[in-house]
């Protein structure tokens, strides 16, 4: 029996106004036909290599997967560093170096597989002893879409990475909750979800495209969460960022960020019986619905 390696999942919610499944699709196909490389960090670029149905039977609205491509770009025009005299290179060293333009070191591949219905996008965060960190993900996706050409044609696409739910019900249990923060973004509001419809009406009536909301409570008490706060916590994980900041029952004091507690789903796979794509796909077609029902109130 193989050894079982580990897979790490995250998920990304990505929202364009207005959206249907097939708007998503169309973004995403310019977004491939681009080929651009997207710097994610230093000089860490990143790439969405390639598109293609998960099943080849399925629907045209159906789920798209592909691959995300993460490797190091060299500056040619950067100073060069000879190890041999420790010393800076010479011109002669490093007009001796020919590295092809379409060759890039230090590479690692990530799947990811986009659900239009949800508008959420599912990557690997770990695979093959690679990592993907969420704010990595999230700033590549973030990037990548938000290029001249393509918020011409879709408008400011907005990215979210999934928060960790459970972490979010236990901070909105605070006992004793100090400060609350939020920032919005323009939701897309799924099937049923009343509250985020509603906040989207009203944000297109009054053309806002992100507001934030502070709460503060009266000294020496706890701000009280009634439906529509609690709504609005939800929202704002889901379409942009929550913050809470008070005391528990001991009076240690506690803080909580949806940015600080990215969703990520460890997974662990025998190689001989299951590939890693196997086990991704399977996972993020069981959570896709999951998510979505964790944030809609």
């Amino acid at each position: 029996m193989a050894r079982e390696k580990k897979l790490i999942i995250g998920a990304i919610n990505i929202t364009i106004q207005p959206h249907t499944p097939q708007k998503y699709l169309e973004l995403f196909k310019d977004t491939y036909k681009l080929k651009n490389a997207v710097n994610i960090s230093g000089d860490q670029y990143g790439l969405l290599a390639n598109m293609y149905k998960v099943d080849r039977e399925q629907d045209e609205l159906g789920p798209i997967t592909g691959d995300i491509f993460k490797f190091t770009n060299i500056d040619k025009n950067a100073q060069w560093f000879n190890v041999s005299t420790n010393d800076f290179a010479s011109a002669d060293d490093v007009d001796s170096v020919n590295i092809p333009e379409n060759l890039k070191p230090n590479s690692s591949r990530f799947s990811y597989i986009f659900f239009p219905e949800q508008h959420l996008l599912f990557y690997e965060g770990y695979y093959d002893g690679n990592s993907f960190g969420p704010s990595n993900a999230e700033r590549f996706i973030s990037r990548l879409f938000n290029v001249d050409s393509i918020v011409e044609k879709f408008g400011k696409v907005d990215v979210t990475h999934v928060p960790e739910v459970n972490a979010l019900t236990e901070a909105l249990k605070l006992p004793f909750k100090e400060r609350i923060e939020m920032v919005v973004k323009t939701p897309n509001p799924d099937n049923h979800a009343d509250a985020e419809r509603r906040v989207m009406q009203r944000m297109r009536a009054q053309n806002v495209e992100k507001f934030e909301q502070k709460f503060k409570a009266v000294q020496g008490q706890s701000i009280e969460l009634d439906d529509d706060l609690k709504s609005m916590a939800h929202i704002s994980a889901k379409n942009g960022s929550f913050y809470i900041k008070g005391k528990d029952h001991n009076f240690k004091p506690i803080e909580f960020s949806t940015v600080k507690h990215p969703l990520k789903i460890t997974e662990y796979y025998d190689p001989d019986v299951e590939s890693a794509f196997e086990l991704f796909v399977r996972v993020a077609s069981s959570m896709k619905d999951v998510v979505t029902e964790w944030f809609r109130r």
